[in-house]
């Protein structure tokens, strides 16, 4: 019996489940793909790191032999490493064939040469290893084995591909016959040849070095040192990111100038694009779950009030309220899990695809394999939520008696009031009629505006970053840096050429800036200097102020928290030997450093023994304008010649879009409009289909006395937008004031703190125009099934 009944159901709300069918595979689709994509970066690089032994922490330098042997000591005598290992790569200088045209080696962010440490295949230990994702059984020539962080945005290759390379100045022509990930190794381009010709290079670039370092003193030789790396295992008990920390204090303390670089970093600067993403997508699916939920509830209360007759047949034939409900549940149950399977489905899909994109990204490869977790929370949230509400809206049946029912039920005592009476409203009755169905439609009203509610949110999101990382890409970049200049000047001397530059017309404001590695309370951090950070014109302080005073410090907000310290507090700092206590006084943001970056005034530098350099000339142009960048550069390139070593326009790069983080902005700015669009073509299908099956009957009696399906249809619309005008404009409100907080909430781990990010009017505007146009439209394609209904085809024998 109960089978018969949820046919029965089925077959008369097929339309309207098909609807809510696609509805719910969109939000399964959204919520597992980011579940997914979460889960599988949160522990992917680590579980990589313990399997196939990858470094923990890399140490870099261009040190004397001497001076690289007190290195190695350091690190043997350490309590916190456990095992190191020495590379020495011989440094290339690359470019490929393609990228020759458009290259310029003296704009930092046009320059298409790229550095590879090469390295002997085979010649590698047991730390850091290369691990083969694909690896050709063929014998090349000349092969060259390269890492998937490099081969997917760099080489442009895959395996058996042949590449011209520019060595040094040399065309080469490679076999890519492998492809490799690591972590530290391979985003510092690391890159396997031959042997053969490894030893080839080895011995060119020695005989190269030992005539550079005859023609130079001892004191101004460090560059000209053979490049050594340290790969190196944290000893059990220790954090890896402490363990840096003392060994940049130890290094710093004998005065021996190297990087250090620990994993938990570079994993960090590996998925913080993906955890955006994830964190996005399974947003963006409760909001449509949320809607789904709404719209089930008012399919099945429409569904009872409108077969309340059928109802009370079925139980005048036995079938009780629990049967009944039961089979309504089931109903919804079934189309909810056929979703959830669809949904998964493609999940998976679009997973693949996602990973082969981002693997710039992350540095290496995720097989996405079933996962059990993210599958159940799937499941179980939408099933759950399925359930729940329809088992709280078919509540109503209890009560229903069934001779009541026969007798029209719901309908046969109506007490409700008569808003809007036609004989004493003015206007078009057009307008009385849709005033009416408003003021009446309570439920209806609800749901119209939670939907256009969330729509206006996550629209209004949309158009902050298509502003703001699109259009402007200026804006996200002085986000994401501490001092973000329009233009950097690199120069060859010591010089300070500020005056001359600060004169030309073109400049707003000129600064020279500085950087060192310290310790902060045993973490390794990156400072940065100038000498007087009251006269820069925008810094990226969020809270307090820049230092003035040799005893201050202004530190990244996420190093704050992780130290708990705040402004009025003191910190230690070591450089070297030398330890001070310096008072904070402001909290700084920078992406570079994931937080862990502080400022300092150049006074405050020299007390630590660091002498700042003034050869990096950072500019403000006036309004940021590209043509005003574009002119000081040519000036400034023939005020210096060969003194200017090197220029980055950066105004110039963020117009162009040629970048990964505005392309993949644009696909989710991209992707959440055509998500809004869907779900507003869906929900409005939905609802709009089972409101002209609710008046069918009032719709033929109204064409009966002589209205058109024209004016039906134009009630229906002006029924309809003031709820979808008021919740797109309040949820359009509330995303113009939640853009920042959420942006912010979702680069805290790259050490953005707080987003200030522009917020117009017109953002809120456009979301609210984009959803009245959107739905105008759609409401009048959907409502065109008004010209099928007649009074002739209501008429029963």
């Amino acid at each position: 019996m109960l089978r018969k009944l949820i046919k029965s159901n089925f077959k008369n709300d097929f339309s309207h489940l098909i609807t809510y069918f696609l509805i719910m595979v969109l939000a399964v689709l959204m919520l597992h793909t980011g579940l997914a994509v979460f889960r599988g970066y949160e522990t992917l690089h680590e579980d990589k790191k313990e399997k196939y032994n990858f470094a923990d922490i890399m140490v870099r330098c261009n040190l004397s032999p001497e001076d690289v042997d007190a290195l190695e000591a350091i690190l043997a005598e350490a309590d916190y490493i456990g095992s190191y290992e020495k590379l020495n790569p011989v440094v290339m200088e690359m470019q490929r064939r393609e990228e020759e045209e458009k290259a310029n080696t003296q704009n930092i962010y046009d320059d298409h040469y790229h550095y590879l440490m090469t390295l002997p295949y085979g010649g590698w230990g047991e730390i850091e290893a290369p691990h083969f994702i694909e690896l050709s059984d063929r014998e090349y020539e000349n092969p060259i084995y390269i890492s998937s962080y490099f081969s997917s945005d760099i080489f442009c290759a895959k395996l058996g591909d042949t590449i011209e390379l520019k060595m040094n100045g040399e065309y080469m022509t490679f076999q890519v016959a492998g492809v490799f990930e690591s972590l530290l190794s391979s985003s510092y381009g690391f890159t396997y040849v031959s042997p053969e010709l490894y030893e080839k290079w080895k011995a060119e670039d020695a005989e190269k070095r030992e005539k550079l370092l005859s023609e130079h003193s001892e004191e101004g030789a460090s560059d000209l040192y053979e490049r050594t790396f340290f790969v190196s295992t944290v000893a059990d008990g220790y954090k890896v990111s402490d363990a840096a920390g003392q060994l940049t204090k130890a290094l710093s303390e004998k005065e021996l100038m190297a990087n250090v670089f620990d994993v938990e970093n570079t994993i960090n600067d590996l998925t913080y694009m993906q955890n955006v993403i994830a964190a996005m997508l399974a947003a963006i699916a409760v909001i449509i779950t949320i809607i789904a939920m709404i719209i089930i509830y008012f399919r099945i209360t429409n569904s009872i009030e409108q077969n309340i007759e059928n109802i009370g047949a079925e139980k005048s034939l036995g079938y009780t309220s629990k049967q009944i409900r039961l089979s309504i549940i089931l109903e919804f149950l079934l189309s909810t899990a056929g979703a959830v399977a669809v949904g998964i489905g493609l999940s998976y899909v679009v997973i693949a695809a996602f990973e082969e994109k981002i693997r710039y990204f992350s540095g290496v490869e995720w097989e996405h394999p079933f996962d059990p977790v993210s599958f159940l929370i799937t499941v179980l949230l939408i099933l759950g939520t399925a359930f729940l509400v329809s088992f709280l809206s078919t509540r109503v049946i209890k009560r229903m008696d069934p001779v009541i029912a026969l007798r029209f039920g719901l309908d046969s005592h109506s007490f409700k009031k008569n808003h809007a009476p036609i004989e004493r409203s003015r206007g078009p009755l057009t307008w009385i009629l849709a005033k009416k169905s408003v003021l009446s439609s309570l439920k209806q009203n609800v749901i119209l505006f939670v939907v256009m509610l969330a729509i206006g949110i996550v629209t209004t999101f949309a158009v902050y970053m298509w502003y703001n990382c699109v259009h402007d890409a200026s804006h996200l970049y002085r986000m994401l840096n501490l001092v973000a200049s329009d233009v950097d000047l690199r120069f060859s001397d010591d010089a300070d050429h500020r005056k001359e530059i600060e004169a030309l017309p073109e400049v707003e404001n000129a600064f020279w800036l500085d950087s060192f590695e310290l310790t902060v309370a045993g973490y390794s951090c990156d400072a940065t200097v100038t000498d007087d950070w009251s006269a820069i014109a925008e810094v990226n302080v969020y809270e307090g102020r820049s230092p003035k005073y040799e005893n201050e410090i202004a530190i990244g907000g996420s190093l704050a928290d992780t130290l708990g310290v705040t402004i009025g507090d003191e910190v230690t700092v070591s450089y070297g030997k030398v330890e001070k206590k310096y008072l904070i006084t402001g909290l700084e943001q920078s992406a570079q450093s994931q937080g862990k970056d502080v400022s300092l005034t150049a006074e405050g530098a020299k007390s630590l023994g660091y002498e700042p350099e003034t050869t990096q000339i950072g500019v403000f142009v006036k309004n940021h304008a590209l043509k005003n960048t574009k002119s000081l550069v040519k000036k400034a390139q023939e005020m210096y010649g060969d003194r200017l070593q090197a220029y980055g326009d950066a105004i110039e790069t963020l117009s162009s879009g040629d970048n990964q983080i505005i392309t993949i902005a644009s696909i989710i700015v991209g992707t959440m409009v055509v998500i809004c669009l869907i779900v507003i073509v869906l929900s409005l299908n939905l609802l709009v289909k089972t409101l002209i099956i609710r008046r069918q009957k009032e719709i033929g009696i109204k064409k009966a006395l002589g209205f058109s399906s024209r004016q039906l249809r134009t009630e229906l619309i002006l029924s309809m937008l003031p709820q979808i005008g008021v919740g797109a404009l309040v949820g359009s409100i509330l995303g113009g004031l939640w853009s920042n907080p959420i942006l912010s909430s979702l680069l805290t781990s790259l050490g953005i703190m707080k987003s200030g990010m522009e917020v117009f009017a017109w953002m809120v505007a456009l979301s609210v125009c984009f959803a009245l146009v959107a739905s105008f439209v759609i409401i009048w394609i959907i409502s065109r099934r008004i010209k099928r209904i007649s009074a002739y085809t209501l008429i029963t024998e």
